[in-house]
């Protein structure tokens, strides 16, 4: 099995600066419209973006559990320069990952940037993270070596994880972890390669010194930097654990030992000013399923009759009991996975496909943590038509209107625009009293396709926004509705060059 270090030792230099910047600058939780591609090849030739604090944009995506999390969009030309910092002291932070993982029998941290394989086209993806991809062969699977361990039976396991990870993360604590607390206190200020690191992430969260932005692949690595260092502490203590980002699992032989872990581990992370989220922590014991059991419950679902096929009658089910076992556990990856599971299955009849489409159409506009899958598991999946695809779009624009959730208002403004039909209560007056930037750029997608005068009323915002203390959380519908002369510095010259971070084809629609 691969090593923490050999995973990281895979990625050149060259290959995190690509990776970070031109596939990892914006969220897979935003609707697929946007691109960083294009700047990182303008970067490439054009480095010297200055050095400044920026805001940058947020927007809310929403969980599982139904409550959104705050994300961002960071400043390209101060993201830029955090991807080159980066890359500059990449040997050094390689050097970081390989003393505090060395030595161990099992890669404690499971989810982390990587080269990542794609099967379809034989090579690897330019892109460095992926929350759910797993390669079996290299990951293997930690948990059944840790129910035996010295010669002993673990008899609980303790679950445990960070409260809101990346925005408590302190700027500083980066250095604390690469070159320890003293070397950093005494260094601070000194133009050295981990303060470098610090003062880059400060400007792009205009000058803050608390929290990393949640969406950016960079924001992954960084955690990483603290979080092995925290895991070494607890591994030489000699606890066995695996950590998927910021949730613990850890195996023990007595209820004592698993208080035990738990007292060190809120001991380590208040060493990088870190909270332990108590609300859930469970101390479980063994044995139990070794895969959640909402997961075993659907699997045991017969979602294949004896004939071979998955009617409407299977699939009613299926989704019934998804929907029971949602609202027992309160978490909407349950229907998350029943989409999945039914969307990868070959078995559905044609009524089966209209009962699913049409059943998980409702649940997304019930749930919004769904809408992102409805392109791919279920449009294309089920070949939804055209009139049916209008109906959910302006249902979901409806609901979320009227619930503020600005996800799901641009999501349905995207799917008019793929599929070239009209939102019903789409009011650009609306839009503009959002103040959300992505509601902003969505109207400007929508009514510049159809050349109304609303143009003219965004182009004003636009202008209002396009100001010191204003266009950093409203830069990229400032950016790509005004022209080149409406713009100033480093944005102007980039504009001229015809860089846009959105895909061509959506602004061909």
């Amino acid at each position: 099995m691969k090593t923490y270090y050999d995973f990281m030792n895979e990625i050149s230099a060259d290959e995190l600066y690509e990776g970070l910047l031109g596939y990892g600058m914006f969220s897979e939780k935003l609707p697929p419209v946007f691109t960083a591609v294009p700047f990182l090849n303008y970067a490439k030739t054009n480095p010297g973006f200055k050095k400044d604090n920026q805001d940058y944009v947020t927007f809310r995506s929403m969980r599982n559990i139904n409550i959104p999390r705050l994300m961002g969009i960071p400043n390209p030309f101060q993201y830029e320069k955090l991807c080159a910092e980066l890359k500059s002291s990449w040997s050094k932070i390689l050097d970081h990952f390989q003393c505090h993982t060395v030595g161990q029998s099992y890669r404690i941290s499971r989810i982390h940037i990587r080269k990542m394989y794609d099967n379809n086209t034989k090579s690897y993806k330019p892109s460095l993270f992926e929350m759910n991809y797993k390669n079996w062969r290299s990951d293997g699977s930690p948990e059944n070596e840790l129910l035996i361990k010295n010669s002993k039976a673990s008899k609980y396991v303790v679950h445990a994880d960070i409260s809101t990870c990346f925005p408590s993360i302190y700027s500083h604590s980066l250095t604390w972890a690469l070159v320890g607390k003293d070397v950093a206190k005494k260094s601070r200020g000194g133009k050295i390669w981990f303060n470098a690191i610090d003062k880059a992430c400060q400007r792009m969260k205009n000058g803050e010194t608390h929290g990393l932005l949640i969406g950016p692949h960079s924001s992954n690595l960084l955690a990483e930097i603290i979080l092995v260092a925290i895991d070494k502490h607890l591994w030489d203590q000699g606890y066995k654990f695996y950590r998927n980002i910021d949730d613990y699992d850890c195996y023990v032989d007595s209820y004592e030992t698993a208080q035990k872990f738990l007292n060190a581990l809120e001991f380590e992370l208040r060493q990088f000013d870190l909270p332990m989220n108590h609300k859930k922590t469970v101390i479980e014991e063994l044995p139990v399923s070794s895969t959640q059991h909402w997961i075993h419950q659907l699997n045991a679902v017969q979602i294949i009759a004896s004939y071979g096929k998955t009617s409407y009658k299977e699939v009613n089910n299926y989704l019934d009991v998804a929907i029971k076992l949602t609202d027992q556990v309160k978490d909407a990856a349950v229907l998350k996975y029943a989409i999945k599971t039914l969307g990868g299955s070959e078995s559905l009849t044609d009524n089966g496909k209209q009962v699913a489409a049409a059943r998980i159409m409702h649940l997304a506009v019930l749930y919004p943590y769904l809408v992102s899958l409805m392109e791919k598991y279920v449009f294309e999946k089920y070949t939804v038509q055209l009139s049916k695809i209008i109906a959910f779009s302006n249902a979901l624009y409806g609901t979320s209107k009227r619930t503020n959730n600005f996800e799901g208002m641009c999501y349905a403004v995207y799917f008019s625009l793929k599929y070239c039909f009209d939102i019903k209560e789409i009011d650009c007056k609306d839009l503009i009293t959002t103040g959300d930037c992505l509601c902003l750029l969505f109207a400007w997608l929508y009514y510049r396709k159809r050349e109304g005068a609303e143009m003219i009323t965004l182009r004003n915002e636009a202008i209002r926004l396009n100001d010191p203390s204003l266009i950093g959380r409203n830069w990229l519908f400032v950016y790509e509705s005004l022209d080149a002369t409406d713009l100033d510095n480093d944005w102007q010259v980039m504009k001229k060059k015809g860089i846009s971070f959105l895909t061509p084809n959506i602004l061909m629609r």
